[in-house]
């Protein structure tokens, strides 16, 4: 991936004085990047007696080109700028400030720009090394970026390698060591590490520890926001935690304790654990979790919902009581503004009366904790409500019809938005679906009294038995208001993504339908 050049051509189609910078974009790539995909290309190319008997995986190659309009400080003449009824100083529609008498400043709308990102993706499986039970298990990521100035999230981050580890199973025993996560009521927990595991019957335990990663990267956390707080400190974090499940009197319960410390052992960083269950009884399932932060030594977010089949599941009645508290460890600044925490609860109900058609609604309440602050003209806002409705119907083995609106508002913002899509299948391996969207946002993001409109293309096409691919393209608008398209705000995005599935799955071949 680290020398496309559909990606200097793509670009310089557009724009030519843009090919240097984007193959140099593209040559960027670092030598992390090329090692591992020597690896991997070798890994493919030896013998299978080499490494393993046998493999199975897929790979996946994404490219999106996105049309931007980034903000920038600007200034423009106080001659150009003028007042509203409510005294505010606008240039072009947008809000600036006159400090001056001459000259007035204001974020505006910089010239559209275009921005192309890769993504290769690589999932592998060996087995067969000779022991039993042993196999190798991969999933890594590279990343590419050309054209414009403007940074695409991660494109900056080249390769991650999102899990690669070992695993032995022998009996009721499974040991894991490599790069891993753990998914509980806790969140996802990345380490650098081994686990063990032990299940019999309706009992499973686990342990496991290692080097913690940062939340939703692959990083280190003393090393992936180093260029964003100079207050981390320069030590690595390790991360322990066990769990506990059993089945009792028909109920499913996991117990978790998670644990994070400095590699010096000095302080804490987390401590925490959480308490999960579901049981189904004749006319109704209960399920619920709850987490308690040692630390802070308050329960964090935890629920409860009670789900209901009714009239021979043609009907589906769902209430749910949640409570949320925002965490932060103590390796950052964030918790000491203590976040207010919201308790809300929410109705949902489905009905299918046949395979062909579908629809549901629902609705939410939310009351928001105590703010602490002093408010000097009136009260806030502390409650909120949402609601939210959708329904789809298959028309015919070909057609499809999809549809939803939602609707929130609370102390801070308020999002109305609808979307509809129709989905075309002619044949087995072809897919065709049209979609359309139209949203208006008061919040960080916001469209003042504006609506966005939007729409789009997708298809896909399946190129035999082992590969896909697929295409597509939007467009979205904002209307400021009026009746026209009058403001600068728009985006384009086009897409393109191809998979491949690698290798041969034993226990299908065996009953005839593997590939």
């Amino acid at each position: 991936m680290c020398g496309m050049p559909f990606a200097t051509r793509t670009e310089a189609a557009g724009r030519r004085g843009r090919v240097t910078m984007a193959g140099r974009a593209l040559r960027r790539c670092g030598s992390r990047a090329r090692a591992a995909g020597l690896t991997v290309a070798v890994a493919l190319l030896l013998p299978g007696s080499a490494l393993a008997q046998s493999y199975r995986g897929w790979t996946s190659t994404s490219v999106q080109v996105v049309e931007l309009r980034p903000l920038g400080l600007d200034s423009v003449p106080r001659t150009d700028v003028v007042m509203d009824a409510a005294g505010r100083f606008l240039y072009e529609g947008n809000e600036v400030s006159c400090v001056l008498a001459s000259v007035c400043t204001g974020y505006l709308p910089l010239d559209q720009d275009r921005t192309l990102a890769a993504t290769q993706d690589l999932s592998l499986t060996f087995w067969g090394f000779g022991v039993e039970g042993l196999s190798v298990t991969a999933l890594v990521r590279a990343r590419a970026r050309a054209g414009a100035d403007v940074v695409w999230p991660r494109s900056d981050d080249e390769f991650d390698a999102l899990f690669a580890y070992a695993q032995l199973q022998r009996g009721p025993w499974r040991v894991r060591a490599g790069r891993l996560d753990i998914r509980s009521g806790l969140g996802f927990a990345a380490f650098d590490g081994a686990s063990a595991a032990y299940s019999l019957r309706s009992l499973h335990g686990e342990v496991y520890g290692g080097r913690s990663l940062a939340r939703g990267l692959r990083e280190p956390q003393n090393e992936a926001l180093r260029g964003l707080d100079g207050f981390l400190l320069d030590m690595s974090v390790l991360l322990v935690g066990a769990s506990a499940t059993a089945r009792p009197w028909s109920t499913q319960l996991t117990a978790r304790y998670q644990r994070e410390i400095l590699s010096d052992r000095s302080s804490l960083v987390s401590e925490r654990a959480s308490v999960d269950f579901s049981r189904s009884f004749p006319r109704f399932r209960l399920t619920g979790s709850i987490d308690y932060d040692f630390m802070f030594e308050q329960p964090g977010k935890g629920h409860i919902t009670v789900s209901a089949p009714l009239a021979d599941a043609r009907w589906l009645a769902e209430v749910s009581a949640r409570r949320y508290v925002p965490y932060f460890d103590l390796s950052t600044i964030w918790g000491f503004f203590e976040p207010v925490s919201y308790s809300e609860v929410t109705a949902r109900v489905g009905w299918a009366p046949q395979t062909e058609l579908g629809a549901w609604v629902s609705g939410g309440w939310r009351t928001y904790g105590d703010t602490e602050t002093t408010v000097i003209l009136r009260p806030m806002r502390d409650t909120g409500w949402r609601a939210d409705a959708g329904a789809r119907w298959r028309a015919a083995a070909e057609w499809s019809v999809d549809g939803r609106y939602q609707l929130e508002w609370g102390p801070g913002g308020f999002l109305s938005s609808a979307d509809a899509a129709v989905r075309f299948d002619p044949t087995e391996r072809v897919t065709v679906s049209l979609n359309a969207m139209t949203f208006q946002q008061i919040e960080e993001y916001r469209l003042g009294q504006g609506r966005a409109f939007g729409g789009g293309v997708t298809g896909g096409y399946e190129l035999g038995d082992r590969a896909t691919i697929a295409l597509g393209a939007s467009l979205i608008r904002h209307r400021d208001g009026g009746n026209v398209f009058t403001s600068p705000w728009n985006q384009g995005r086009a897409w393109s993504s191809i998979r491949f599935d690698l290798g041969r799955d034993p226990g299908l071949a065996a009953r005839g339908v593997g590939r």
